[in-house]
């Protein structure tokens, strides 16, 4: 099993499914992570202005470790000038031809600026990934299942909730990684932990992530068998 997240910025791929990343590596999946963001603009004092990047960089190495991703790519562009335009639209359609995934993950719209555009493009990119298009991306990549996560909004109806009890310690110490950040997301442990209890609650578990299977597609069914699998 292969999985892809895209994430606009270094953190948020572990606050919306740090549990779920880790639990896809215990059951063996190859797992990429793409930012579109070096996360520049996340200093908080002047002298952090030039080297910013860098750490945040060094911060997701170790959080790759942590959660068991294999691979790590940022397209280095600029906080609050992410979009939906050609050379975005053109990366998500080679990462997803190049890595061929059996998941994609990325942000709901239900969020501000950066995410919304993440979330844009990535669907966008998703959807022509298996036509005969943009082939310059290389070839063409089967319709996978597209989920989107939660950040700062929550998803008022999810798809699924995904059982991270047993892994909801790695998702923590993760975040403890991202220490730069710290100062900005506020008492991210405090809402971290209760919405997993949220999740966790309408999951029937301890631990819960919330994760929504995009319409964008729908799901084509050949066999009546295929409705217990969808």
């Amino acid at each position: 099993m292969k999985a892809l997240v895209f994430g606009a910025h270094p953190d948020d791929e572990v606050i919306a499914i740090g549990g779920t990343i880790r639990k896809l590596a215990n059951a063996g999946a190859e797992i990429r992570l793409v930012h579109f963001s070096d996360g520049a603009e996340g200093y908080t004092v002047m002298e952090e202005k030039d080297t910013i990047a860098e750490r945040r960089h060094s911060e997701t190495k170790k959080v790759c470790e942590i959660l068991g991703i294999g691979s790590y790519i940022n397209l280095h562009l600029l906080d609050w000038n992410l979009k939906v335009e050609n050379p975005t639209y053109h990366a998500v359609v080679h990462q997803i031809r190049s890595f061929q995934p059996d998941l994609v993950f990325t942000h709901t719209r239900a969020d501000y600026n950066d995410h919304m555009a993440v979330h844009d493009v990535v669907t966008d990119g998703w959807f022509h990934a298996p036509l005969p298009c943009a082939m310059e991306d290389g070839p063409v990549w089967k319709y996978v299942p597209l989920y989107e996560f939660e950040v700062r909004q929550p998803i008022s109806a999810p798809s699924l909730i995904v059982d991270v009890t047993d892994t909801f310690a790695a998702k923590v110490e993760a975040m403890k990684c991202y220490a730069s950040q710290l100062e900005h997301v506020g008492s991210i442990f405090q809402m971290m932990e209760g919405r997993a209890k949220e999740r966790g609650y309408l999951g029937r578990c301890q631990y819960g992530e919330a994760l929504l299977r995009t319409t964008f597609h729908p799901l084509p069914i050949r066999d009546v068998d295929d409705l217990l699998k969808a």
